[in-house]
């Protein structure tokens, strides 16, 4: 039965069910942590529209003020958000069918890892496992970040790809490591910091147990592989490293938001069952869930004890791996703890992933792969489906929010809720231009005239995401204040001639003195040359891989013929 082409993805789609069907249900949403997806979305939408792609200013957030949020925040959640958006849903139903697209491609992708490893009994174990990880479900339903679950989902397509790299050299394997790698850089990078040694790691070990290791060909595929992943996303990645220093970032990890504040215990990884909706906080009284989960670890450390044996007695390599990866998920669990004090302070970089328990993403990757070596132990096909009804039933309660309700767009983005939505997180990526962030909403298109009894008139308005544009006569010399961000490359045009403005010092909105009379104004945020090379490199990389296949897919049909 399972060698059926249809059983095995209806038998993953059965076992998924439980983890996604609230998403199903239309016109309610759920309270989470990070309740900004629909404004993002939505901004995101606005630039497609407006052709400002890639997008990097988005215009409602900071008050209005708008802030280049997708200059330094990863916009894959949203792009995949923006095909059901093509396709007419509504704001409130697309954030929830990414939220389950996301599941179901974890599961898919683990399954496709697993599969290659053990075969397909160990892919739908290792799928399951993955699913329903509590931490999976605390990412989903009690924080919103969606960004951090996407980034997990590609774990496993890239250690996939690296071992097929490895043994099977071919353009089809590079191009599959260098967009899963891309995936995980476009939806969370410090996700893809921390899980960069297991890569390493991962490829060491195949390329030893290919006995292949004096073979360059394999290092020049893996290293044009990593460069062609850092092309596809340099349009990111490149105005991330070098233009972060123009927005404000301490916020992000001072007071509440260091390290220091946001360690799990033992108890809370590995006893605890414990499930709340409410914040991490200072010590044990978190109000959200840490959990491994029981079977998470239990069945990996059986697992490691009978590997330890087996490879003790039988010499064999493939024991190896549950063992080590058992082994890497203990260490990468520690560093969810206040016992890894000391490397957070070595290694400085890792401090920019803000919380410890983000570990947890790599860790219930790592046990849930090391499940999948359980038919190595257990050949009892029934032993091993009551373990995916165990796993399943345990968990399956955690994937469903503790608070929801009936809402729509209209209500979602309007009134007190649209206020909320402005102005979260406000400090995050502020352009340092503002010392302060706005109190009260921007106007739309003039803020302020000093003085501010001077007699105007405003004409032919029109606004974009990153543009104004309107006729204004003055009938006097007058200062005007644009409900706008001071920001590299933003150019102010009086009919059509480039004039110099100022940036106010407090909320860092633009200024500009004018002479009484008439005047067409047009402001535009520009690309840098960071940006414009970074956009460049990305198009070259992204031509070169759809036109590969689209003449792969041609030489296909001319065979057919």
């Amino acid at each position: 039965m399972l060698k059926n082409r249809f059983f095995i993805p209806i038998l993953l789609l059965i076992l998924l069910l439980p983890a996604f069907y609230f998403f199903l249900k239309p016109g309610i949403y759920w309270n989470m942590h990070d309740d900004m997806q629909i404004i993002r979305q939505l901004d995101f939408e606005k630039c497609i529209y407006d052709g400002q792609i890639p997008c990097r200013w988005t215009p409602d957030l900071g008050y209005e003020y708008g802030y280049p949020l997708f200059n330094f925040y990863p916009p894959l959640p949203y792009i995949i958000g923006q095909i059901f958006r093509f396709l007419q849903f509504s704001f409130i139903d697309t954030i929830k069918l990414v939220a389950a697209t996301q599941i179901i491609l974890t599961a898919v992708f683990m399954y496709i890892l697993a599969k290659s490893l053990t075969g397909r009994l160990g892919g739908i174990v290792s799928a399951i496992f993955y699913t329903y990880a509590p931490y999976h479900a605390v990412n989903i339903y009690i924080r919103g970040a969606m960004n951090e679950a996407w980034a997990s989902t590609f774990f496993p397509l890239v250690l996939y790809f690296i071992r097929k790299l490895i043994l099977k050299p071919n353009i089809e394997n590079i191009f599959g490591l260098a967009i899963s790698f891309n995936a995980i850089l476009l939806s969370h990078n410090p996700m893809a910091m921390i899980f960069a040694p297991i890569c390493l790691i991962w490829a060491i070990f195949w390329i030893l147990e290919s006995k292949n290791i004096k073979n360059t060909l394999i290092y020049k595929n893996l290293f044009l592989s990593a460069i062609l992943s850092l092309s596809l996303t340099s349009f990111f990645t490149l105005p991330l490293l070098f233009e972060t220093k123009l927005v404000q970032v301490d916020s992000m990890f001072s007071g509440y938001y260091n390290y220091s504040v946001h360690f799990a215990t033992f108890y809370q990884l590995f006893i605890s069952n414990f499930w709340g909706d409410g914040p991490s906080v200072w010590g044990i009284d978190d109000k959200m869930s840490f959990m491994i989960g029981y079977l998470h670890w239990i069945i990996p450390l059986i697992m490691f004890i009978l590997s330890s044996i087996k490879y003790y007695k039988t010499k064999k390599n493939i024991y190896l791996i549950p063992l080590g990866l058992f082994i890497f998920g203990l260490g990468y669990a520690f560093m969810a703890h206040e016992r890894s004090t000391f490397i957070w302070m070595l290694i400085s970089p890792i401090q920019k992933v803000q919380f410890p328990w983000r570990f947890l993403n790599i860790v219930i990757f790592i046990m849930s792969l090391t499940v999948a070596y359980i038919g190595l132990f257990i050949k009892n096909r029934i032993i091993i489906l009551l373990l995916i009804i165990s796993v399943i039933l345990i968990n399956f309660q955690y994937f469903y929010p503790i608070h929801s309700g009936p809402i729509s767009d209209s209500q979602k983005l309007s009134g007190e809720s649209w206020r909320l939505l402005t102005t979260a997180s406000i400090y995050d990526y502020l352009p340092k231009t503002a010392k302060i962030a706005g109190k009260k909403a921007a106007q739309p298109y003039l803020d302020e005239i000093t003085p501010n009894s001077t007699k105007y008139e405003i004409s032919g308005q029109k606004k974009g995401t990153d543009w104004v544009f309107y006729n204004l006569n003055l009938k006097s010399e007058a200062m005007i204040t644009l409900p706008v961000l001071g920001f590299p490359n933003f150019k102010l045009f009086d009919f059509g001639k480039e004039i110099k403005y100022s940036i106010e010092p407090e909320l860092g909105r633009i200024t500009v003195n004018l002479s009484a009379g008439d005047h067409q104004l047009y402001l535009k945020l520009f690309n840098t040359s960071i940006r414009t090379t970074a956009n460049i490199i990305s198009l070259l990389a992204w031509s070169l891989i759809i036109t590969y296949y689209l003449y792969s897919l041609w030489k296909k049909l001319k065979l057919k013929k």
